[in-house]
């Protein structure tokens, strides 16, 4: 796909802009930002650039797939009939910490809601919109970055084990497809054939044959941030807050100490909503908690990401060996991870790749989610000078060029080149309901 790349606006347009938040989203806008003319700062508590302490992020450890076939959203018709088993359930691939439910609730309300169909269908024809440009968004980056090595272009496969189940998500991937979501319904031997080193537990099975993987999202990030810097940009470790309007400028700390830029983002993943209120804006943010284990040994077993879809979690094939990540836990940003979890994670891929060999590292981080699994993306309405992007859920890495892309756009006084009125930050009231646009 060729590359957008934008024309540098004249100096008497271009700005100083602090990102904070050096996620895959924080490191996409810089670059654009920077392809614009702009001056970049970058503020994160763990930034990447060889940073040990970067492994906590979100950006490190999901599943390494840019999934342009990503444009269902997590909650669906019937939706509410599965909370009661979501809150007994503590090992299921979407399970609520019922300790954490009086301060879910707003959220969990606003997201069942969001379940109804005339709400899935435009949350589906929104997703599509900003999916259709997921690879123009990244192209430009990895051309920037030298990266286009850490790219696997094998599709990614979904396992179906009865031909009841095949048949139920089918309805699904005929509504991706009326999207452009291009994909290959396969039978038992065609998937044979595929990936052999598979249990045969499966019955059909789906390719997205667009969807590509990262090799190593750590490498990803690092070369991103190098050039960033290469490009004038600068890091700043440690934790923003006090973030505020400063008559034409907007002034924020940085472990106590005073920084000021003509406009900021706000890229800051699951801590984003703290950050919006201290500017006056209450956004229903919460926290996907997602764990991932490593199968070290397993990583040429699989040729590209492979899902037995009733399981919830995706197994990877990967520089650094087999990752297994995903499902959804809802419990916040405080509570200890549950080891549970990433053991029904291992037994899965032991008894799906039985060759995977033993499990090394376990890692559980957050997914900063909307209850419509759509991203916020858009200006403060308090601020006009603070750009938000974050929200993204499940699909953070698919979406952080063209969320990148869109934030330089914003910051510029242009006109976004996809609709983001559908992702403004007040689209819900504090309480869970939708406003009205």
């Amino acid at each position: 796909m060729a590359a957008f790349i934008p024309a540098e606006l004249p100096p008497s347009r271009r700005k100083h802009v602090a990102v904070i938040g050096a996620g895959f989203v924080g490191l996409a806008s810089a670059l654009w930002l920077q392809a614009r003319g702009h001056q970049v700062t970058l503020v994160d508590r763990q930034p990447p650039l060889g940073n040990a302490g970067w492994r906590q992020a979100a950006s490190y450890g999901n599943a390494c797939t840019v999934a342009p076939q990503a444009v269902l959203p997590v909650a669906t018709p019937g939706l509410v009939w599965q909370v009661p088993a979501m809150i007994a359930d503590q090992t299921g691939p979407l399970s609520i910490r019922w300790r954490y439910l009086p301060h879910l609730l707003p959220w969990l309300l606003a997201f069942l809601r969001a379940g109804r169909k005339a709400e899935v269908d435009r949350i589906i024809a929104v997703l599509a919109s900003l999916l259709g440009q997921a690879e123009a968004g990244w192209t430009p980056l990895f051309d920037m970055a030298n990266a286009r090595h850490l790219l696997r272009r094998n599709g990614c496969l979904y396992l179906y084990k009865s031909q009841a189940e095949f048949d139920a998500a089918d309805a699904w991937h005929r509504r991706r497809e009326q999207h452009g979501v291009n994909l290959t319904r396969l039978d038992a031997g065609a998937v044979r054939e595929m990936e052999p080193n598979l249990a045969p537990l499966y019955h059909r099975g789906v390719l997205f044959d667009d969807a590509f993987t990262i090799d190593s999202p750590r490498q990803l990030a690092d070369r991103l941030a190098r050039r960033i810097v290469e490009n004038g940009g600068t890091f700043l470790a440690g934790e923003a807050t006090g973030v505020g309007g400063d008559g034409s400028r907007v002034a924020f700390s940085v472990d106590g100490a005073g920084h000021r830029a003509d406009h900021l983002v706000v890229a800051s993943g699951a801590h984003s909503a703290r950050l919006a209120r201290q500017l006056g804006d209450r956004i229903l943010l919460d926290t996907e908690r997602g764990y991932h284990v490593l199968f070290p040994e397993a990583g040429r077993l699989l040729t590209r990401p492979v899902c037995f879809a009733e399981e919830g979690f995706y197994m990877t094939p990967m520089a650094d060996g087999l990752r297994a990540a995903g499902t959804v836990e809802l419990g916040g940003l405080e509570a200890p991870p549950n080891p549970r979890r990433a053991d029904v994670i291992a037994k899965g891929v032991e008894r799906f790749v039985p060759r995977a060999g033993r499990a090394g590292e376990t890692w559980m981080g957050f997914r900063p989610s909307m209850p419509d699994s759509l991203p916020v993306i858009g200006n403060s309405p308090t601020l006009p000078n603070v750009t938000y992007a974050f929200g993204h859920g499940h699909i953070g890495l698919t979406l952080a060029g063209v969320t990148g892309r869109l934030v330089s756009e914003l910051v510029c006084g242009e006109p976004p080149h996809i609709d983001v009125a559908p992702l403004r930050c007040d689209r819900f009231s504090r309480w869970g309901w939708k406003r009205q646009a």
